[in-house]
């Protein structure tokens, strides 16, 4: 039986990896209709992938609490949730690109950053914020991983 308070570390590291999920896939499949680009989609298929070896994971951790597993665990879902949605979707493809855009980059060079089809200049507010939301998210899901790794289950071991 699992025990909230036990693993609460745990618990909240693979809630905000279903957030970063959740958020993502949905951004991508609002852009996929927006845009109509279907291939856009791919990201709620491979994210699911990776939610489901993540939560293999954090299992096996909450089963055997052992330093090794949490870093294997936090390594892995940090690699997809944080780094790929978080760093690259997130940031480069969101944040920074609207910066740039509002701040008067011009057209050519911000095209030749983000080249469509696989980019799309900011043109619609849902779809941009549902982007930077993605680093967000992810950012949170760093810090519970981080948590995680290093604090491990909650339980107090007393001295005696």
């Amino acid at each position: 039986m699992l025990h909230m308070n036990k693993h609460k570390n745990a618990i909240r590291s693979g809630i905000t990896l279903l957030a970063v999920y959740l958020i993502t896939s949905f951004h991508h499949v609002y852009g996929a209709v927006l845009y109509d680009t279907p291939w856009r989609t791919h990201i709620a298929y491979q994210g699911a992938s990776w939610l489901v070896v993540s939560y293999v994971l954090l299992l096996i951790c909450i089963r055997w609490d052992r330093l090794w597993l949490r870093w294997i665990y936090a390594i892995i879902s940090g690699f997809f949730f944080v780094l790929a949605i978080g760093l690259y979707e997130g940031f480069y493809n969101h944040i920074l690109k609207n910066i740039l855009y509002f701040i008067g980059l011009a057209e050519e060079t911000l095209l030749s950053m983000y080249p469509p089809p696989k980019y799309e200049l900011p043109n619609d507010w849902l779809f941009e914020l549902s982007g930077i939301l993605t680093f967000g998210v992810s950012v949170w899901c760093f810090l519970t991983l981080v948590n995680y790794v290093r604090n491990g289950s909650l339980v107090q071991k007393t001295i005696g």
